[in-house]
Formats: structure tokens, C-alpha cells, sequence
């Protein structure tokens, strides 16, 4: 049970990051349904950060810089141009995969996948007073537990949490307040880049000491269905990202137990269906 927990966070950390940051953007009305290129591309470039200087530090750096850069990309053509964000997203979904590609064969001359002696992984935290089933995680599990903490205390109690509400409720009244409604959203997506770097970093140089092609696995796209599963609500966010975090680790499982591993890795995307329709009718009749 032990494993399978540890094994539940390992998952869901990167979901949570990337969902916290996507909430925010939700509510100041654009939803960033380009995580997932983003997510690739910060892989890569913790890697490629990490190999060249053998720091995990350089590596975060280098995969957050990647993921505001993509933002932005984002931000000026949904914020500024006022462009179709499903168009936008998809379009940046689709470059980032491919650059991904792209670099891994210009860079290191492969096509599949990379690993470096040169590369130091992202410390585990070994707190000796804690149960020995919280001991033992990547900092960057930690870092997402801290900004799960700010982001709930800012949501509820700041006004730049009541702010960001009514960016995406009326922002033509909040403009009329003197509160810049496209400085909000620029705000938010630069915090946005900051968690999809660090989700990168995570996948890439602490839940696996490479890079592979194809790694992200959808995860941009989970922690968009949270993001629309929360609808904007910080909890059901939270709610649906460890929903989504059990069922990756309850797939594996049941690998290991020798189901088809076709039908076990379905098992994210059945619940993620599940939720998304369960939620949609919930709200339908309280409306």
C-alpha cells in the first residue's frame, strides 16, 4: 500500500503542478489548453540544461525558461490578438511535440531517447520525523505541496485572487476599476510557465533521469480535463488531479499483476472520461 501511494504522488505531481497554475488562467478566462507541448518541450530542455552544465538546478532553470517562452507564444495570440485559445492550443500542442523531436535529433543525434552520465537528478527530501510513507520524496513534490498551499490561501483570502475571478466573470468591469484585465492574464501564465517547467524538470530529471520521446503521455492534456473539471474551483481541481494521479499509478499496478498493458494504461483516460461527463451532468442539474 506503501508503494503504492508514494507511487500515486510520484504521478499526480506533475498534474497538480501544471493544474494549479492552469486554474488561475481559467479564471481570468483563457483556458491554456497548450500545457502539454509546453510539458515535452520542458522535458527536453531540463535535460539539455542538466547535461550541459551537470546541475539540476540549470536544468529546472533552462526547462522554465523553455515553458514561458511557449506562454508567452500563447499569450500573444489568445490575449493580445484575441485568437481561437482551441485553435492556439492545438497548434502549439502539436509544434512543441514536434520540436521536441527535432531537437533531440539536432542536439544529441539520436531519435528516441537520451540519458547522460553527466546529469544529477533532482534531490529526494528525507525528513526523518515524518511516517516513513511521506519520507522520501523528490523536492519537487514538496514544491508543488507549498504552491498547492499559497495558491489555496491566495484563491480565498487576497484580492488578487478576487481579481482574477472577475477577470473571466466581467472584465469590463474590471477594467472600469482601473485593473488591467490583459495584465492579469499575462500574470497568470508567466506563474502558469513556472509550473509547467517544473513538471518537466520532474518527469525528466527526478521521476526519470532522461529524456523519451513521447514522455509527457498525455499528461498536459490530464491536467487540462482537471482544470475543466474544477471549472475554476480550486478543490474540484485538486479532487480530480488526485483522481487522475491514482488511476496512472492504479494502471501500472495492474500491469504488475498481469493484465494487457493496453487495458491497463486506459484506465486514466477511462476515469478522466468518467469524471468529465459526471461532473458536466452534476452541474447540468443544479443549474
Amino acid at each position: 500500500m506503501t508503494e503504492f501511494f508514494q507511487a500515486a504522488v510520484r504521478m499526480g505531481t506533475p498534474l497538480l503542478l501544471m493544474a494549479l497554475g492552469g486554474t488561475w488562467t481559467l479564471q481570468t478566462g483563457i483556458l491554456n489548453i497548450g500545457q502539454e507541448g509546453g510539458l515535452i518541450l520542458a522535458s527536453f530542455f531540463a535535460v539539455l540544461g542538466n547535461h550541459l552544465f551537470g546541475s539540476w538546478i540549470v536544468g529546472i532553470v533552462f526547462a522554465v525558461a523553455v515553458a514561458l517562452v511557449y506562454n508567452m507564444i500563447f499569450a500573444f495570440f489568445s490575449v493580445s490578438l484575441r485568437s481561437n485559445i482551441w485553435v492556439i492550443g492545438m497548434a502549439l500542442n502539436i509544434m512543441g511535440s514536434a520540436l521536441s523531436i527535432l531537437f533531440l535529433k539536432s542536439f544529441f543525434g539520436v531519435k528516441g531517447s537520451f540519458r547522460s552520465p553527466n546529469m544529477v537528478r533532482i534531490p529526494d527530501v528525507e525528513l526523518s520525523f515524518l511516517p516513513s510513507w511521506l519520507d522520501g520524496f523528490s523536492l519537487i513534490v514538496w514544491v508543488a505541496v507549498a504552491v498547492l498551499a499559497v495558491v489555496a490561501y491566495m484563491d480565498s483570502r487576497t484580492v488578487l485572487g478576487m481579481r482574477l475571478k472577475a477577470a473571466g466573470e466581467n472584465e469590463e468591469a474590471l477594467d472600469a476599476a482601473g485593473v488591467p484585465v490583459w495584465r492579469l492574464r499575462y500574470g497568470v501564465l508567466v506563474v502558469n510557465s513556472v509550473m509547467v517547467g517544473l513538471a518537466g524538470a520532474f518527469l525528466s530529471t527526478s521521476y526519470l533521469l532522461s529524456f523519451v520521446r513521447g514522455m509527457s503521455a498525455d499528461r498536459g492534456w490530464m491536467a487540462v480535463a482537471a482544470v475543466i473539471f474544477g471549472d475554476g474551483h480550486l478543490g474540484w481541481t485538486v479532487f480530480a488531479v488526485i483522481i487522475f494521479g491514482v488511476a496512472q499509478a492504479g494502471g501500472f499496478q495492474l500491469q504488475a499483476m498481469g493484465v494487457p498493458s493496453h487495458l491497463a494504461l486506459m484506465l486514466p483516460y477511462v476515469l478522466v472520461i468518467i469524471a468529465l461527463v459526471t461532473r458536466g451532468i452534476g452541474k447540468g442539474r443544479s443549474s
